[in-house]
């Protein structure tokens, strides 16, 4: 046999290339997987490093928060710091000359269920913090890293003013606290006071004779007048300033009191026969009496309701007469309360009458069935009873008392009438009547004729002025614009008074008590109140502090610069303090209210934030 030979041959030249491609795929796979590993590590490390700069911008306003909430003020912005202290800068901020940082700050809102929202009501305690930095990878791709927290005023405590209790133990010149609506309970406000300029006589009528009443209606005035041959006279006034007498008429005697409804006045007369007439007064420069007749004594005041005249008598028995008046007058009843009948007020199914005794001087009579009308109360107000005008469940009594002549009585359970409180409104009231939140009396003063008191708190009125009507008043009426007054003077016997326009004090101020923080170091964050803007109404504050309750009292009042010559006009505003202050552990407030006389606004709360 032949030996077997084996035979060699070298690689063929596709086959080195072959090797050599998937040697280049290989090596090229492993450089590229270096190369991502080496971006993605470069990606992780620049976002690690925004992500560091985002959490430092929220912790930067973290600590400006901690120092005062209120330097978080809305919209973007850059940081810097200086001082070991944070700041706001324009925004965006760059870091490195690589990064971008934007702070951006804005409100936060709850809806009606408490959940934070995009719209509702505002959270003023609370902002939306958020953090954005921003990169441009390898120069051209934009990234970016964004953290967002919300950030509360939880430092600080404190003071606030905003009860009654609370406001009623400052100091007020021309204000006053005033109630209103809870919450919280005995809640208060603090306005300015109600003022009303000095009335004046505007014009005066000379009727020959003094006059003892008057009613005014539209553009005439009628009045009773102390004459025994012209005792009944009508004045134009529709001009007041020159009133025009256009007729006087004669009615047996001196006219004593009146009330005109429709185009008959009723009016009692200064004698027993006839001690009541009806005269007809729609010519006004014709008057007539159609209807005149005599009563138990001389005539006082009469009232009409409906279909009924009610009429009062200066005497013991049936002193109060009914009569019906639907057409020819004939009387429905009589009653006797055994005493003389000054004075009579309707109200719906009552009368009340003021008396000449001083024990039962007002008394309450049922009128529902004109009848028979029956006696129902009587209560003792110390003096006879002159005058009475009623509004609401009050009664407003004038007396012949010189001192608290007007008394304020309940008359909300006309069966048990109740004295409420009584005002010295000048002397001896002859009349009385209610105009606006205005009670005028007529009083019996020679140098105080007329009272105006304040009335829209019905059960705590107050004596707004006196006035001289050059004699002493007899009777009072008022519209709108003026207030007419009868007086004992014979040249004067009508007197017109312009009314005051009511308004408020020009300017007040309110002065907190002092208030103890407790601390020697304390730190006075900021100053905001509430208030009830109106048009003319403005308030500020200034604020004052101390090492003690003595030497606050000579610290200088300062406002928002730090010293005297500024205030703080702007609720929510960060407070300074006089660099020279001598202590800071007490404080005091003082607020500043001005008006264009009109309008007043209400301070509804004050707060002082600090840290102890």
């Amino acid at each position: 046999m032949e030996p077997s030979i084996t035979k060699k041959r070298g690689l063929s030249l596709v086959e080195i290339m072959l090797a050599i491609t998937i040697f280049a795929i290989f090596t090229l796979g492993i450089f590229q997987l270096s190369i991502d590993t080496i971006q993605r590590d470069t990606t992780n490390e620049l976002r690690n490093e925004a992500l560091f700069y985002a959490q430092e911008g929220l912790e930067a306003v973290r600590k400006m928060r901690d120092e005062n909430f209120l330097s978080l003020s809305n919209g973007d912005h850059g940081l810097s710091l200086a001082l070991s202290r944070w700041s706001f800068i324009a925004a965006p901020e760059t870091i490195d000359n690589f990064y971008s940082r934007t702070v951006t700050v804005e409100d936060v809102y709850r809806d009606q269920n408490g959940q934070i929202a995009d719209s509702g009501t505002l959270e003023p305690e609370i902002k939306k913090v958020t953090s954005e930095v921003t990169w441009l990878f390898q120069g051209v791709f934009s990234k970016s890293v964004t953290l967002q927290t919300y950030l509360s005023n939880w430092t600080g405590d404190d003071f606030i003013d905003t009860t009654c209790a609370e406001f009623s133990t400052g100091t007020f010149t021309n204000s006053e606290a005033i109630t209103t609506s809870s919450p919280p309970n005995d809640n208060c406000s603090i306005t300015l006071t109600s003022v009303e300029a000095q009335a004046s006589i505007y014009s005066s009528v000379n009727l020959g004779k003094h006059s003892n009443d008057v009613v005014v209606d539209g553009s005439y005035l009628y009045t009773a007048v102390a004459n025994s041959a012209k005792g009944f006279a009508i004045i134009d006034v529709s001009n007041p300033a020159t009133p025009i007498t256009k007729s006087q008429l004669y009615v047996w005697n001196k006219g004593r009191k009146l009330v005109k409804v429709g185009t008959k006045a009723y009016l009692g007369i200064d004698a027993a026969n006839p001690a009541i007439g009806i005269i007809n007064v729609a010519n006004p420069v014709s008057p007539s009496v159609t209807y005149a007749w005599q009563l138990a004594g001389k005539g006082n005041q009469p009232a009409v309701s409906g279909n009924y005249l009610y009429t009062t008598a200066e005497s013991n028995g049936n002193a109060f007469a009914v009569y019906n008046i639907s057409g020819v007058p004939y009387a429905t009843d009589f009653l006797s309360v055994g005493e003389e009948i000054k004075t009579v007020a309707i109200n719906g199914n009552y009368a009340y009458i003021g008396t000449e005794e001083d024990n039962e001087g007002f008394q309450v009579i049922n009128i529902s069935n004109p009848n028979n009308v029956t006696q129902l109360a009587t209560l003792d107000v110390d003096e006879e009873v002159n005058a009475i005008a009623i509004t609401g469940i009050v009664a407003f009594v004038g007396t012949e008392e010189d001192d608290d002549s007007l008394q304020v009585i309940n008359i909300s359970n006309p069966a048990s009438p109740t004295k409420i409180t009584s005002l010295d409104v000048g002397g001896e009231i002859q009349d009385l009547v209610i105009e606006g939140d205005y009670l005028y009396a007529a009083i019996d003063d020679e140098n105080a004729g007329l009272a105006a008191i304040d009335i829209s708190d019905p059960l705590n009125p107050t004596l707004t002025y006196n006035l001289d009507v050059d004699g002493k008043g007899t009777g009072v009426d008022a519209d709108a614009n003026y207030i007419y007054v009868s007086s004992d003077t014979a040249n004067k016997g009508i007197v017109i008074v312009g009314i005051a326009e009511s308004g408020v004090a020009n300017s007040g101020t309110f002065v907190s008590p002092v208030f103890d923080t407790g601390s020697t170091t304390t730190r006075y964050n900021f100053i905001e109140w509430d208030h009830l803007p109106v048009p003319g109404f403005t308030v500020k504050f200034q604020l004052r502090t101390a090492d003690s309750v003595e030497n606050i009292e000579s610290a200088t009042w300062i406002g928002s610069d730090g010293t005297n010559a500024t205030y703080y006009e702007n609720a929510r505003i960060a407070i300074t303090l006089d660099a020279e202050a001598n202590g800071v552990r007490y404080f005091q407030y003082q607020a500043f209210l001005e008006s264009d006389g009109s309008n007043t606004g209400e301070v509804e709360s004050v707060r002082i934030n600090y840290n102890p």
